[in-house]
């Protein structure tokens, strides 16, 4: 069964923060790949899945452009990616929000489809995707439920990992198809020579 952007109750989060040293402070989900914006690829794909999409992030003022969505910075400062999700949950329409690193040029509609489908037939705090022994907890849906667990484990830590914070919680791991296709999903912009590399499959027409 295919559950539709009015049935599945997902909000979609595109964590838009980070120091982004390697890249002397830009902000990553602003780098061109052949002249378009990472943010402007996962916007498109995640625009016809979902009603409610929110950008993390503490520098508004470079992304302008994507007004008409929900723009929010972190509550609680310098504690990584958990910070992004906690900030999310608050302002978030839905019971779930579906995390996305911002720099995940790569993201499939098929298989962000297939994952909803998925957290729907469970009953969980989190479904994670796992390929083996490969798991990305930043294209992940979390139920806004733990909110309030996620507040206190932040108050209360200094351990900011999302593997550290998800122990405490009811997983459910998606298992997928050791692919290129599933790989290529979570490929994610870390360094220079990543981008490189992108700018190589874009060119061949491999995204």
């Amino acid at each position: 069964m295919t559950i539709t952007k009015e049935q599945h109750n997902v909000s979609a989060v595109i964590l838009a923060g980070g120091a982004n040293k390697r890249f002397q402070g830009k902000t990553k989900a602003n780098i061109q790949i052949s002249g378009v914006r990472i943010i402007t690829r996962t916007i498109k794909v995640l625009h016809e899945i979902f009603d409610d999409i929110i950008i993390v992030t503490n520098t508004p003022e470079q992304f302008k452009g994507f007004s008409h969505y929900t723009l929010v910075p972190d509550k609680i400062k310098n504690v990584g990616p958990l910070g992004g999700i906690h900030a999310a949950m608050n302002v978030a329409k839905n019971d779930s929000v579906f995390v996305f690193a911002s720099d995940m040029p790569c993201i499939s509609g098929k298989l962000i489809k297939s994952q909803i489908e998925f957290y729907h037939k469970r009953r969980c705090d989190a479904a994670i995707p796992r390929i083996k022994n490969f798991k990305e907890p930043l294209h992940a849906i979390y139920n806004t439920k733990i909110e309030d667990k996620l507040d206190d484990y932040l108050k209360m830590t200094h351990d900011y990992s999302i593997e550290s914070f998800i122990k405490g919680l009811n997983i459910r791991y998606h298992n997928l198809e050791d692919t290129e296709e599933n790989r290529k999903s979570f490929f994610n912009i870390n360094t220079p020579q990543d981008l490189s590399c992108m700018e190589l499959y874009s060119e061949a027409g491999y995204i």
